[in-house]
């Protein structure tokens, strides 16, 4: 019986071509081509859990209770839920009232503070096995620093290093390819988004209790009295990276070298303290990860680069107005002048109130923002020295910018910037480069972070494939040879903007990557109907593919000049309103199904097949989702799965962490599954011209561009691909000592690995029949049980329903060889020969769920 595990098995992937790269399990036989498409590991991943059961019981700050807790415990769904929420930990909701958001973070947290980030370890297995069901073989998994260094500069956080080591050998037990997300939004959680410890905002002058109230950032964890859905806080995280503390935070990160040169800690410009902290932290990882054995190339692959990087003040051509970057407010949103006023704690009348509504930007009139007690966002004098012997950094002699009286202390008005009397711009262009007419963000600051990045994580991973993540719709730095060493991969996110807004779907879209590239204008950008709206998506993620291989971006200077594309994120709102009136009008959202969310999930990903054949890993798996509170994270529900999508007031629950059969595994809580768990081509011995699904019909079509066996382009990079393994489904394509492609009148085969899940495809007897295989008019494959041992679809069911799960299709056209189907993977296998001289071939394959 043909082998399925040998090729699933994690190893050693190049990028040399559009597609990642495996070699061949036969010495000298041509690489196989991937499609690697998974999720992100997890939401809960951006904050810490919370130790004790309660406050009332122990208190924030207390060091009693379990380091987490196991939703299976609790004889109720009601205390199980409770459970669960113990679990999900700090949410970002959740204020120092609760959790003690401040209060713990300014003692450094605790030992351990993200051991269970992103599930316990002992729920590792069923989790694993369920990714593995969906046709999974990626995992993107999220670490912040925080994560790794939250108690102090240099400070590991051990416990949590030795569980993510753990987590990484489960994954590569259940074969899964892992790479790294240096996971950060809009600088920190305490910015209301994920990343940097809280004393790295206190290294750059900020005081995080203050930022609320100074309109610096809008805290999720600090919102009382705001609208609210489902019990939530509206909150749209994305506007706090055009507010005070984000951008103050990111450009001292990335340029304060350029921009505050008075800004020195302990003898370094702030940059290069920041820079050398974040490096050494990763780099640390990587040490212990590679002496862990077992984990680097057999199941980590590569590190992406920081998640979502942002300029801060960098570019900003007049401080008194929006910067055209700034194309989405929503709230109170101040020009980056009055963000230094109001940051000083002065009040500031006319402050913008926006929207961002299904017709673009909105102004609704001008607010008055007056900080509490005059207070602003930066350190006093005092602070700043007890910060200096708290922490143990020293702050150089020139970063004095306080009054007499030790107030005041805003760096950008030290330097000159703006006038704290007057309130005006003293250099309103301050943030562009002398001499240049524009100050590049990527080119002259974060291009250098990077290239130190990824030196760094290679000292320790020498094959790692460094996956970049540019900023969002940005396009990628030329990059030398010496850096990207052949293993690269452009990781780029996409969202559909308006359905992530609005939470609905439109009849009109636009082209945001157009837009954002200067390729359109509004007017061209606009798509009106179904048809233009998933034409324009599928051309948007093309244009992000492109940039693997454009001769200004990454492929300049390489041989070939192609490198592959992984969209890092892209996903859809489950929590979606009904729309009436041609999508403008706002209903309300129902939970009774997923209809809506499923179109649009839908759509989001057919853009990413027919000739993009891309790579993705979908935002995101978190069963601790609810329908209260989302993902946990301010306000997004964006989730595959979830404990509330069971029975209320049922035992389902207890069914996600043990279930009986692969029926409850692969559906029990998920949402709009049909969409997303998609047939695919996993592996290809030849290249993809295009494929597409068809949801309503489950159609699945795919064309091949198949090679000849003396196309020399088969054996591209065949010194730097050849494997080593056992013979098992891959000796069907092998390479003859003649070449020919024949050997003892034996043809040989190249094959491709298709993805075919129950959730499309099960078969489903008609008991007491006979049933065939086939007709005169139509060709019927009955697949085989899986090689992975039996899989029953419903235990329980009658006779015939408990048998071992199997596929069942029509093949409504293969132009050449054969497929046999295992389990849910199909192998469609055909010759690779010369036909009339020609270097390749196209081949067809298209089927459908077998009807009587």
């Amino acid at each position: 019986m043909v082998n399925l595990n040998e090729v699933q098995q994690p190893s050693n992937l190049s990028t040399s071509h559009s597609y990642f790269l495996k070699p061949s399990l036969i010495a000298g036989s041509p690489p196989i081509a991937l499609l690697l498409r998974g999720v992100n590991l997890a939401s809960v991943s951006k904050f810490p859990i919370i130790r004790s059961p309660s406050r009332s019981e122990s208190g924030p700050d207390s060091d009693s209770g379990k380091l987490y807790v196991s939703s299976k415990e609790g004889k109720t769904r009601g205390e199980r839920d409770e459970r669960r929420k113990i679990l999900a930990g700090q949410l970002s909701h959740l204020g120092e009232e609760e959790v003690g958001f401040f209060s713990v973070a300014e003692k450094g947290g605790k030992d351990g503070w993200f051991v269970g980030r992103p599930f316990p370890e002992e729920e590792a297995d069923v989790h694993l096995k369920r990714l593995k069901a969906w046709g999974f073989t990626t995992i993107r998994y999220l670490v912040t620093w925080e994560a790794l260094e939250h108690g102090g500069p240099g400070k590991y956080d051990e416990a949590f290093i030795g569980y993510t080591i753990r987590i990484l050998q489960k994954c590569r037990e259940h074969g899964f390819r892992v790479f790294i997300s240096a996971h950060q939004d809009a600088f920190s959680r305490f910015i209301s988004g994920s990343g940097a410890p809280y004393w790295a905002l206190v290294a750059v002058g900020l005081n995080p209790r203050r930022l609320h109230q100074t309109g610096s950032a809008t805290l999720h964890a600090s919102m009382d009295n705001l609208t609210s859905v489902n019990g939530s806080a509206i909150v749209i995280w994305h506007t706090n990276l055009h507010r005070l503390a984000a951008r103050h935070c990111f450009t001292m990160f990335f340029a304060s070298d350029q921009f505050a040169p008075k800004c020195t800690i302990d003898g370094q410009s702030a940059k290069d303290w920041l820079q050398g902290h974040y490096l050494a932290a990763y780099g640390h990882l990587a040490d212990r990860l590679r002496d862990a054995g077992g984990i680097l190339d057999e199941c980590l692959i590569g590190w992406d680069s920081m998640n979502e990087p942002h300029q801060g003040f960098i570019g900003i051509p007049d401080l008194n107005s929006f910067p055209e970057a700034q194309n989405f407010r929503k709230g109170p949103s101040p020009t980056p002048i009055q963000g230094f006023q109001l940051g000083l704690g002065q009040k500031v009348d006319d402050v913008e109130m926006s929207d961002f509504t299904s017709t673009g930007q909105k102004a609704k009139g001008k607010v008055t923002i007056t900080p509490p007690g005059g207070k602003g966002v930066w350190l006093t004098r005092d602070e700043a020295r007890a910060a200096e012997a708290r922490w143990g950094w020293t702050w150089g002699e020139s970063w004095d910018f306080w009054e007499k009286d030790g107030e005041g202390g805003c760096p950008w008005a030290g330097h000159g910037v703006w006038d704290p009397r007057t309130g005006s711009a003293l250099k309103k262009d301050y943030f562009h480069l002398p001499g240049k007419e524009d100050a590049d963000f990527i080119e002259d600051f974060w291009r250098a972070h990077y290239e130190a990045y990824i030196k760094r994580i290679r000292e320790s991973h020498p094959n790692a494939i460094s996956f970049v993540n540019p900023p969002i719709f940005e396009e990628p730095p030329d990059l030398s040879e010496d850096v990207k060493e052949g293993r690269v991969a452009m990781s780029p996110h996409f969202y559909d903007g308006l359905t992530m807004l609005g939470k609905r779907r439109h009849l009109f879209n636009a082209d945001a990557v157009g837009l954002q590239r200067g390729l359109t204008n509004m007017l061209s950008a606009i798509k009106l109907g179904p048809k233009s709206i998933k034409s324009t998506m599928r051309h948007q993620l093309g244009e992000l593919k492109s940039d693997a291989r454009k001769d200004e971006g990454i492929a300049a200077e390489g041989e070939g000049g192609n490198y592959p594309t992984l969209i890092g994120e892209l996903g859809t709102p489950w929590d979606m309103k009904s729309t009436k009136l041609f999508g403008l009008a706002k209903g309300k959202a129902d939970r009774k199904d997923y209809k809506e969310p499923a179109k649009a999930m839908d759509e989001l990903l057919n853009a990413c097949d027919g000739h993009n054949a891309l790579s993705y890993t979908i935002w995101v798996y978190e069963p601790l989702s609810t329908h209260a509170h989302g993902d946990g994270w301010n306000g997004e529900d964006l989730s595959l799965i979830s404990y509330d999508d069971t029975t209320p007031d049922s035992d389902e629950d207890l069914l996600i962490d043990n279930p009986p059969d692969m029926k409850t595994l692969m559906t029990l809580g998920t949402r709009g599954i049909e969409s997303w768990c998609r047939p695919y081509p996993l592996e290809t011995l030849g290249r993809i011209d295009k494929f597409s699904f068809g949801m309503k019909e489950a159609e699945f079509r795919l064309t091949l561009d198949i090679p000849s066996w003396s196309d020399p382009n088969l054996w591209a990079n065949e010194d730097e691909a050849k494997g080593q393994g056992t013979r098992g489904i891959g000796e069907a394509a092998g390479r003859t000592e003649s070449g020919d492609g024949e050997a003892d009148g034996e043809v040989k085969e190249g094959y491709t690995k298709i993805y075919l899940p129950y959730i499309h495809y099960l078969h489903k007897p008609a008991p007491g029949s006979q049933e065939s295989t086939a007709s005169k008019k139509k060709k019927r494959i009955i697949g085989n049980p899986s090689t992975d041992g039996e899989e029953i679809w419903e235990a329980g069911a009658d006779a015939t329903r408990s048998e071992p799960a199997r596929v069942d299709i029509e093949i409504i056209e293969m132009t050449e060889g054969r497929l046999e189907v295992y389990g849910q993977w199909g192998l469609w296998f055909y010759p690779l020969v010369d036909v009339d001289g020609a270097k390749e071939r196209k081949a067809r394959l298209v089927i459908r769920p077998w009807r009587d």
